[in-house]
C-alpha cells in the first residue's frame, strides 16, 4: 500500500509539472518536447525502481 501510494504521488507530481510545461507551446519546440518526454519516461522507470527498492529495504 505504501509503495503504491508513494510511487503514485511522485509520478503524479512529475507528470503534472511536465504537462504544465508542455502546454505552454511558446516555451518548447516539437523536437525538444519529444526529447523531454523520452527522458521523462526513463526517469520515471528508474525512479520507480529506486522507490520500490527503498520501501522493500524498510520492510
Amino acid at each position: 500500500m505504501l509503495n503504491g501510494f508513494t510511487k503514485g504521488l511522485l509520478i503524479g507530481s512529475i507528470l503534472g509539472t511536465s504537462i504544465g510545461v508542455m502546454m505552454d507551446t511558446s516555451m518548447m519546440k516539437r523536437r525538444n518536447r519529444r526529447k523531454m518526454m523520452k527522458a521523462g519516461r526513463s526517469f520515471l522507470r528508474r525512479t520507480g525502481n529506486i522507490i520500490s527498492a527503498v520501501v522493500e529495504a524498510f520492510r
